[in-house]
């Protein structure tokens, strides 16, 4: 039987039928991403909300399959790696305290939001602290990868707005750890607690250590001659960390941003970037279109209201964090409104939470991953359109209010 018969069917013969079938999809799906970025390219939009919509847009016709999630899995674990691969240590350490002071004007900022409307709904506490991670945590795909297509990267903003994106991701690793842990005990003990941050913590203070202690040999152990020995060697060492941390209990996100911490901290880092760039590209956009295709328009139907909420409370939060943070970084008012502007789109981190949400949902509440799905795709079109137009947009405001 071939692999993709295997991964076709857990039991039983394989259907040849089928596994045509499935193929199909697949070129099809591609086939839309492919017109999808034609029409980002010619609206100067990001591709995340259109590869999203597009998704949505043919789940009547392309059912999710085992092999579309393992591919977007795959672009989750390559796009966090490519995110570490632009982080350095030094530079992490040097501005850590502005980091945390960001991160925590943030937290402070966006995370009761979502906890106070959970619970104004009916939610249970539990159910509540769920919905207030879903909408505090920002896209780093999201933004990242808009960060890039706008060319911002040199901006002044830039560094304070990663800063923010380590802490959120971070912090939703202990607050997963934590929440996963209530699940399993039915309430919050102490003692199961403490274990899953300690070892959080653990995981990502070792491969931080070993990329400091052990750079000298990290440097031996990559400089590789052979380009597709390079490859294999990378994409072991991303995969690898990656399923460490989900084997503690972790997120894999995590896991491979820690990898690309550790190889950013290389020579090799460019060298990286190049093996895995290419097949990054076709399973982001898997990522991004398998999570439209999970979405039930019928579910949708029912939660916009409560969608539209969420947006109208978050947008003016994620406003404030850049004037805060940006203040703390010394940022011109201008760029404090690019700032808030960038932080408003919700992506991965939110679909995971909504994930493991649906374990602990009762029925007598709205779908979860329903609201998450409406209330991601809204203003990850929002904030892309935001990103795309931060600039001029600042300069009006700013222009009108010292205009006499």
């Amino acid at each position: 039987m071939s692999a993709l018969h295997r991964l076709c069917h857990y039991r039983g013969e394989p259907n040849p039928m089928e596994v045509s079938t499935i193929l199909f999809e697949m070129g099809l799906t591609c086939l839309v991403l492919f017109l999808s970025g034609l029409l980002a390219k010619k609206v100067k939009l990001s591709l995340v909300p259109l590869y999203i919509l597009a998704g949505l847009a043919i789940s009547r016709f392309v059912k999710p399959t085992i092999i579309m999630e393992f591919m977007s899995t795959v672009g989750l674990i390559l796009l966090l790696f490519l995110i570490g691969l632009e982080f350095t240590l030094e530079s992490f350490l040097k501005n850590r305290k502005k980091i945390l002071a960001g991160g925590l004007y943030d937290l402070a900022l966006n995370f009761p939001v979502g906890l106070v409307i959970g619970l104004l709904l009916g939610f249970d506490w539990l159910c509540s602290l769920f919905l207030a991670g879903i909408i505090y945590v920002s896209s780093s795909a999201i933004i990242c990868k808009g960060v890039v297509e706008l060319k911002r990267s040199a901006n002044p903003e830039t560094e304070c707005l990663l800063g923010i994106l380590v802490f959120e991701d971070l912090f939703i690793v202990l607050y997963l750890a934590i929440l996963s842990s209530a699940i399993a005990n039915g309430r919050t003990e102490l003692f199961p607690v403490g274990l899953a941050m300690f070892k959080a913590v653990g995981f990502c203070a070792a491969l931080i250590i070993i990329a400091k202690v052990f750079k000298k040999y990290i440097e031996m152990v990559l400089d590789i001659e052979s380009t597709e020995l390079f490859a294999l060697l990378i994409f072991a060492i991303v995969i690898l960390t990656a399923t460490s941390a989900e084997a503690l209990g972790l997120s894999m996100a995590i896991g491979a941003f820690l990898a690309g911490l550790v190889i950013s901290e290389t020579s090799q880092k460019s060298r990286a970037l190049e093996v895995v760039a290419p097949l990054q590209y076709l399973t982001v956009a898997i990522f991004f279109v398998s999570f439209g295709l999970s979405s039930k328009l019928t579910d949708i139907k029912e939660v916009y209201p409560i969608a539209l909420l969420l947006v109208g409370a978050s947008v003016p939060l994620k406003l404030l964090t850049g004037f805060f943070a940006g203040k703390g970084y010394g940022l011109s008012r201008r760029a404090q409104w690019r700032l808030g502007l960038s932080l408003l789109p919700r992506g991965e981190f939110s679909v995971v939470l909504a994930t493991v949400a649906m374990g602990v949902i009762t029925k007598a509440h709205p779908p979860v991953n329903a609201i998450t799905t409406l209330y991601v795709l809204i203003i990850a079109v929002l904030g892309s359109v935001a990103m795309k137009y931060a600039d001029a947009f600042a300069k009006w405001v700013e222009g009108k209010k010292t205009t006499p």
